[in-house]
Protein backbone atom coordinates (compact mmCIF):
# COMPACT_ATOMS: atom_id res chain seq x y z
CA UNK A 1 0.00 0.00 0.00
CA UNK A 2 1.33 3.29 -1.19
CA UNK A 3 1.84 6.17 1.28
CA UNK A 4 -0.40 9.43 0.80
CA UNK A 5 2.18 12.37 0.29
CA UNK A 6 2.52 14.53 3.38
CA UNK A 7 1.81 18.11 2.86
CA UNK A 8 4.57 20.54 4.15
CA UNK A 9 2.96 23.43 6.55
CA UNK A 10 3.83 26.98 5.51
CA UNK A 11 5.93 28.74 7.95
CA UNK A 12 6.94 31.91 9.85
CA UNK A 13 9.87 32.78 11.57
CA UNK A 14 10.92 34.70 14.25
CA UNK A 15 14.02 37.27 13.07
CA UNK A 16 17.74 36.79 14.78
CA UNK A 17 17.93 39.85 14.27
CA UNK A 18 16.31 43.48 13.69
CA UNK A 19 14.81 44.52 10.40
CA UNK A 20 11.97 46.16 8.39
CA UNK A 21 9.01 44.91 6.82
CA UNK A 22 8.94 44.84 2.84
CA UNK A 23 5.33 45.70 2.63
CA UNK A 24 4.35 48.58 5.39
CA UNK A 25 8.52 49.70 6.19
CA UNK A 26 7.78 49.02 9.88
CA UNK A 27 10.13 47.82 12.27
CA UNK A 28 10.59 44.41 13.16
CA UNK A 29 12.42 43.86 16.19
CA UNK A 30 13.92 40.34 17.09
CA UNK A 31 12.03 37.27 17.81
CA UNK A 32 8.83 38.84 15.89
CA UNK A 33 7.24 36.64 13.82
CA UNK A 34 7.43 37.32 9.93
CA UNK A 35 6.40 35.94 6.37
CA UNK A 36 9.47 35.45 3.77
CA UNK A 37 8.65 35.88 0.30
CA UNK A 38 11.33 34.61 -1.61
CA UNK A 39 12.46 36.45 -5.11
CA UNK A 40 15.15 35.26 -6.73
CA UNK A 41 18.40 36.55 -5.15
CA UNK A 42 16.45 38.24 -1.96
CA UNK A 43 14.28 37.81 0.69
CA UNK A 44 11.63 39.96 1.60
CA UNK A 45 10.33 40.05 5.11
CA UNK A 46 6.11 40.89 5.78
CA UNK A 47 5.00 41.67 9.35
CA UNK A 48 1.92 39.53 9.95
CA UNK A 49 -0.23 42.55 9.71
CA UNK A 50 1.03 42.66 6.05
CA UNK A 51 0.75 38.80 5.33
CA UNK A 52 -2.83 39.10 6.90
CA UNK A 53 -2.21 36.65 9.88
CA UNK A 54 -2.86 39.14 12.11
CA UNK A 55 -6.09 37.63 13.61
CA UNK A 56 -4.25 34.54 14.15
CA UNK A 57 -2.40 33.13 17.67
CA UNK A 58 0.81 31.68 18.46
CA UNK A 59 0.69 28.43 20.49
CA UNK A 60 4.21 27.47 21.63
CA UNK A 61 5.69 24.36 21.74
CA UNK A 62 5.01 22.17 24.77
CA UNK A 63 1.51 20.70 25.03
CA UNK A 64 0.90 18.10 22.40
CA UNK A 65 -2.76 17.71 23.27
CA UNK A 66 -3.91 21.04 22.60
CA UNK A 67 -1.53 21.54 19.47
CA UNK A 68 -3.01 18.56 17.83
CA UNK A 69 -6.18 19.86 18.57
CA UNK A 70 -5.73 23.25 17.30
CA UNK A 71 -4.59 22.23 14.27
CA UNK A 72 -6.90 19.69 13.97
CA UNK A 73 -9.91 22.62 14.36
CA UNK A 74 -8.21 25.36 12.45
CA UNK A 75 -8.89 25.51 8.72
CA UNK A 76 -5.22 26.98 8.44
CA UNK A 77 -1.93 26.84 10.13
CA UNK A 78 1.92 28.10 10.04
CA UNK A 79 4.81 26.37 12.09
CA UNK A 80 7.23 29.33 13.66
CA UNK A 81 10.79 28.29 13.19
CA UNK A 82 13.36 30.08 15.06
CA UNK A 83 17.40 29.67 13.69
CA UNK A 84 19.31 28.28 16.67
CA UNK A 85 23.22 29.64 16.57
CA UNK A 86 24.11 26.63 18.83
CA UNK A 87 23.11 24.28 16.69
CA UNK A 88 23.32 25.92 13.26
CA UNK A 89 19.82 24.86 12.15
CA UNK A 90 16.11 25.81 12.53
CA UNK A 91 13.81 24.53 15.55
CA UNK A 92 10.16 24.13 15.74
CA UNK A 93 8.86 26.95 18.42
CA UNK A 94 5.52 26.61 17.72
CA UNK A 95 2.40 26.84 15.59
CA UNK A 96 0.25 29.66 14.89
CA UNK A 97 -3.62 29.36 14.48
CA UNK A 98 -7.00 30.51 14.68
CA UNK A 99 -8.06 32.05 17.88
CA UNK A 100 -11.34 30.29 17.59
CA UNK A 101 -9.23 27.04 17.19
CA UNK A 102 -7.03 27.55 20.54
CA UNK A 103 -9.44 28.76 22.82
CA UNK A 104 -11.64 25.36 21.52
CA UNK A 105 -8.74 23.07 21.75
CA UNK A 106 -7.58 24.60 25.22
CA UNK A 107 -11.42 23.91 26.06
CA UNK A 108 -11.26 20.47 24.78
CA UNK A 109 -8.23 19.86 26.97
CA UNK A 110 -9.53 20.84 29.81
CA UNK A 111 -7.05 23.77 29.65
CA UNK A 112 -7.92 27.78 31.29
CA UNK A 113 -7.46 30.49 28.74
Amino acid sequence: MAKEPVAKPDVLFALSRASRCHGCDAKLNVDEIVRLNKKDDEKEAFCLRCSALSEMELLRSGNALVTRLAKKYSTTHFVEMKWSEVWKTYERQGLLVEREALRKAREEAGQKQ
